[in-house]
């Protein structure tokens, strides 16, 4: 059961969220005419049905006028991947019943470059909702797409499940997203949403576990790369959702731009999968994030912000006002907090790091190049504030804190705690053997006098409890940074070092 949350009060370290529990999400004040979405009804198994229901979907959708709704009934249909739409202007989209993709991956559409299309997208939309009457299915059906061998032969060109780009007012509710063979839910460059009562799920068995070893084997995890809600853009509010997944539960992302991604928060979520994340990100900047009042069963990272290789040596990278409250981890499978560069591969050579490898640190060979992990240079970390964080029974020490030199500043711990830390596994024992679990593994990077932790434990052996100064204190504050709001980019000056 979800423990009860202690009282959440206002962030510390910045201002409240500004207007974001009064996001511009307009309804549609009067219903309009209802387009009864006409296909052919059956679970999938024939490939041809699915085209052909896909061609009329895209037909309807198509024909939508604003002030209208597209209504599905509560019955199962089967679509070939490829539904779009663009320009949608005040409609409904009801998805009654179930929607359920072919799994017939041949077969599957591509773009002109040859990447498979999103089961579904949208693009330039405003004022819609995405609804339905009880808590209509979006199946993805993507466990032939799952697996080391399916990765080998596909790796990241698989299709991902909702997709929504360069739209404005959105709201999703009362909706299930379930086994997408890619990233499950794609919002970018977005101003303006609203998620709820929404719930995701990836995975291969029913088990309560991440299965992260022994790695060959098919357990859940190797459903690789089906994040939950990855999100860009501004003014956003996630609540009250269920997410299990096999990779990032959450994760705020740039778009490959260099604008600033702001101002959203995450509340009253259950989350297990590869964390609530910052990241990854690059080349630009991230303000203004929190995430509050969330249970993590048997979760595989808990807290993780993260930095990827730069592209654009030019601009640097910076997130700050982040804001991690009342998070509840229950026996977490491997790290609580990760803060640093991205633990990613990009390629089947899982033990290459991009820029820190998936089996770092347990295998490290700095001699043969195995298994490391770097960090991300001219990428910043600035005002990070976690407090009331809950490690219970974890199987990895507490956590990493991991930049280059003075490129994290002003982070602040409070009642930041591990409870009763297990060594029942073979990754537990081997940490038993170096430091233990009641430790932060890695603490480095952090500028001197701008870290405390208070009234947690244990404590990263780079804080201290040094007066700590918050960027736009008063006179004594010295960080050089300047963010240049006139440009497109993460331009900052005066950078010291």
């Amino acid at each position: 059961p979800t423990p009860d949350f202690p009282p959440h009060p206002a962030p510390r370290m910045r201002a409240p969220l500004p207007l974001l529990l009064l996001l511009p999400i307009l309804l549609l004040g009067a219903r309009g005419l209802a387009v009864q979405f006409d296909g052919q009804p059956g679970d999938c198994g024939d490939t041809d049905v699915a085209e052909a229901n896909t061609a009329n979907l895209n037909k309807a959708l198509k024909s939508l006028a604003p002030g209208t709704e597209l209504a599905f009934a509560n019955d199962t249909y089967c679509l070939a991947g490829g539904v779009s739409a663009d320009g949608l202007k005040d409609v409904v989209i009801r998805f009654d019943g179930t929607l359920r993709f072919s799994d017939d991956t041949g077969r599957w559409p591509k773009d002109d470059g040859g990447h498979r299309k999103p089961a579904f997208y949208f693009q330039r939309c405003r004022n819609i909702t995405f609804t339905s009457s009880g808590k209509g299915l979006l199946d993805g059906n993507g466990k032939k797409w799952y697996g080391l061998i399916r990765y080998a032969e596909y790796g990241e060109n698989r299709p991902k499940l909702f997709e929504i780009y360069n739209s404005t007012n959105i709201l999703v509710e009362n909706l299930i997203l379930k086994n997408s063979a890619y990233w499950t839910f794609w919002a970018h460059n977005i101003s303006s949403m609203e998620v709820r009562f929404t719930d995701i799920s990836a995975r291969i068995d029913d088990s309560d576990n991440h299965k992260l070893f022994p790695f060959p084997k098919k357990g859940d995890i190797t459903a690789f790369n089906t994040d939950g809600f990855d999100i860009n853009g501004k003014d956003v509010y996630v609540h009250d959702c269920n997410i299990w997944n096999q990779d990032d539960c959450i994760a705020v992302k740039d778009d490959g731009k260099h604008w600033t991604t702001e101002n959203m928060l995450f509340e009253r979520i259950n989350a297990s999968g590869l964390g609530l994340s910052i990241g990854s990100i690059c080349n630009a900047h991230v303000r203004n994030i929190t995430f509050r009042d969330i249970y993590m069963h048997h979760t595989v990272k808990g807290i993780y912000m993260k930095f990827r290789p730069q592209s654009s040596p030019d601009y640097i990278g910076l997130i700050e006002d982040i804001t991690y409250e009342n998070i509840y981890m229950d026996e977490p499978e491997q790290w609580p907090i990760w803060i640093g560069p991205a633990q990613q591969s990009d390629s089947v050579k899982f033990w290459q790091g991009h820029p820190c490898s998936l089996c770092w640190p347990q295998f490290e060979n700095r001699l043969f190049n195995f298994c490391e992990c770097g960090v991300v240079d001219r990428q910043y970390y600035r005002n990070i504030f976690l407090k009331n964080i809950t490690i219970v029974r974890p199987h990895y020490p507490a956590g990493i804190i991991k930049g280059s030199d003075n490129s994290i500043e002003n982070i602040r711990f409070e009642g930041v705690k591990v409870v009763d830390p297990q060594y029942s596994t073979i990754m537990s024992k081997w940490f038993k053997n170096h430091g233990g679990l009641s430790q932060y593994f890695i603490c480095e990077g952090v500028k001197e006098g701008t870290a405390i932790a208070i009234d947690s434990d244990p404590v990263p052996h780079c804080f201290n409890s040094s007066k700590l100064l918050f960027v736009g204190q008063g006179e004594e504050q010295t960080s050089p940074w300047r963010y240049e709001t006139d440009s497109d980019g993460c331009a900052c000056t005066n950078l010291p070092w």
